[in-house]
C-alpha cells in the first residue's frame, strides 16, 4: 500500500518520473563535459566526441550486444559470448527495430542529416537505432532503481523521511564511476542499482505479505528468467530459499528439503530450458564469464587442488576483492559509523529494517568475494542498500537544518567531483 508521503495516484507517479527524468538527464548530461582519455589505451571502445570539449565512451562490449539483437540468431551459434544472458539480448531487439525504424524514418524526412551519420565511426552506423535502443534501456532500468529506492525509502523509514536527504541520496545513485562510465553506452551495469533493491523489495514482501509467500514457486520461477538477463539476479535465490525455510522450519526436514529442492528447480528450470534448446541445435551451452574469466567455477577447480594450493588461490583472491573496497569506503564508512553511533546514543530505538539491509549487504558481499572476477563496478553493488542504512539513520536524528545542509552540500561536492576527476571511461 502506497504511504501517504508517496501518494497513488497517476499525476503523482508522473511527477516522480518526470523528476527522477530531469536527474538522470543532468546528471549524466553533465558527464559529457568530463576529461576525455588522454590516450586510447586507458579505456576499451571509441570515445565518441559531440564537439570540441564534450563526449563519451562507447564501450567495447557493446558492439557484439548491438550485433546480436539485430541477428537473435547469432546466439544460437557455438560459443557466443552473450549466449548466457538471452534475454537481455532478445530486449534489446524489441527495442533496438522500432529505434532503427525511427532513425531510418528521420533520415528520409531529412532530419537527420547523412553528414551527422557519416562523423560515427563506419561500424556504429548501421547499429544507431540499436545503441539508442540500449540507451533506453539504460534509462528504463536506471528509472526503476530510483522510483523503487524512493518506495523503499518512505517505507524504511515509516514514510518519516525528510525528502531532502531523499533528494540527496538519490543523486550519489545518479552520479557516480558507474553511471559515468556505462549510462551512455550499451552495457548491463545499471543493473547495479536495481538488483541489490529489487532483492530488498522481494524480501521485504515476502516477510509482511501472506499473498507474496504463497507466490514463491512463480517467484522462482520469474527469478530464473530474470537470471537469463543479468547474472546477478541469481541472488534472488537465496532470498527466496531462506523464506522457503522460515516457513517450513517447523515441519519435518524431509518436507523442507522437497520445499528447497522445488524452488531451486523451479529457478533453474529457465536455464535448463534454454540449454535444452542450445542441445536441440546441436550447440553447447557457453557462459563467457564463467570460461573467461572463472566466475564461480574457479571454487570447484580450486577444491579439486591440494589443500594448500586452494588456501593459496583463496587468499588471492580475497586480497584482490578487498582491493576494490575503495570503491565503496566512504559509505560504507558513514553507514557504519552513523549506525554505531545511534545504538550508542538511542540504543531503544534501533529500527527493524536494519537486519534485513545487513543481511543482504552479507550475502552481496559473500557473493562478490566468491565470484572470482574483481573489479570496482561490480563492489559498487553494495551502494544502493548502504544509502538505505543512511536513510534510516538520518530518518532518526533530529530534525535540523544544518543537517540538511550538510546532506544536500555532500551530495553536490560529489557530483562535482566525479564531472571534474579523470575517468573512468570503461
Amino acid at each position: 500500500m502506497a504511504t501517504k508521503a508517496e501518494g497513488g495516484n497517476w499525476s503523482g507517479w508522473l511527477r516522480r518520473i518526470a523528476a527522477c527524468t530531469l536527474l538522470i538527464l543532468v546528471a549524466t548530461g553533465s558527464f559529457w563535459f568530463s576529461p576525455a582519455p588522454l590516450t586510447d589505451d586507458e579505456y576499451c571502445g571509441t570515445y565518441l566526441h559531440l564537439g570540441p570539449h564534450a563526449g563519451f565512451t562507447a564501450n567495447c562490449d557493446g558492439f557484439v550486444y548491438m550485433e546480436d539483437a539485430r541477428h537473435p540468431a547469432h546466439l544460437l551459434e557455438p560459443g557466443e559470448v552473450r549466449q548466457s544472458r538471452p534475454l537481455f539480448i532478445l530486449l534489446g531487439t524489441v527495442v533496438g527495430y522500432p529505434a532503427t525504424w525511427a532513425v531510418q524514418g528521420l533520415q528520409r524526412a531529412g532530419l537527420l542529416p547523412e553528414q551527422v551519420m557519416q562523423k560515427l565511426p563506419g561500424k556504429y552506423q548501421p547499429l544507431l537505432g540499436f545503441y539508442i535502443g540500449y540507451v533506453l534501456l539504460n534509462y528504463a532500468v536506471l528509472l526503476a532503481a530510483l522510483l523503487l529506492f524512493r518506495h523503499l525509502y518512505y517505507r524504511l523509514t515509516s514514510g518519516q523521511g525528510r525528502r531532502w536527504v531523499l533528494a540527496a541520496l538519490l543523486v550519489f545513485l545518479v552520479s557516480n564511476q558507474i553511471t559515468k562510465a556505462f549510462f551512455w553506452t550499451v552495457h548491463q551495469q545499471m543493473f547495479t542499482f536495481l538488483v541489490p533493491l529489487l532483492l530488498l523489495y522481494v524480501l521485504l514482501q515476502l516477510r509482511e505479505s501472506p499473498q507474496w509467500r504463497a507466490r514463491l514457486p512463480g517467484l522462482a520461477v520469474l527469478g530464473g528468467l530474470l537470471a537469463l538477463v543479468y547474472g546477478s539476479f541469481v541472488l534472488g535465490l537465496p532470498v527466496l530459499l531462506y523464506e522457503a525455510w522460515r516457513q517450513q522450519k517447523a515441519k519435518s526436514g524431509a518436507v523442507l528439503a522437497v520445499r528447497l529442492a522445488l524452488l531451486i528447480g523451479l529457478f533453474a528450470l529457465p536455464t535448463i530450458l534454454w540449454i535444452g534448446l542450445l542441445k536441440l541445435r546441436g550447440v553447447a551451452y557457453y557462459n563467457h564469464e564463467a570460461e573467461a574469466y572463472g566466475q564461480l567455477v574457479w571454487l570447484r577447480a580450486s577444491w579439486q587442488q591440494p589443500l594448500p594450493a586452494f588456501l593459496k588461490l583463496a587468499t588471492h583472491n580475497l586480497r584482490r576483492f578487498l582491493q576494490t573496497l575503495p570503491a565503496v569506503g566512504p559509505f560504507l564508512v558513514v553507514a557504519l559509523g552513523l549506525t554505531g553511533w545511534l545504538r550508542v546514543q538511542r540504543p531503544t530505538q534501533s529500527g527493524h529494517p536494519l537486519p534485513q539491509l545487513g543481511a543482504l549487504l552479507l550475502l552481496q558481499l559473500v557473493f562478490l568475494a566468491l565470484l572470482g572476477y574483481y573489479k570496482e563496478r561490480l563492489t559498487f553493488t553494495l551502494v544502493p542498500l548502504l544509502l538505505l542504512v543512511l536513510a534510516i539513520v538520518l530518518a532518526r536524528l533530529p530534525a535540523q537544518r544544518s543537517t540538511g545542509w550538510a546532506v544536500g552540500m555532500a551530495a553536490l561536492g560529489w557530483h562535482l567531483w566525479q564531472v571534474l576527476r579523470y575517468g573512468p571511461f570503461s
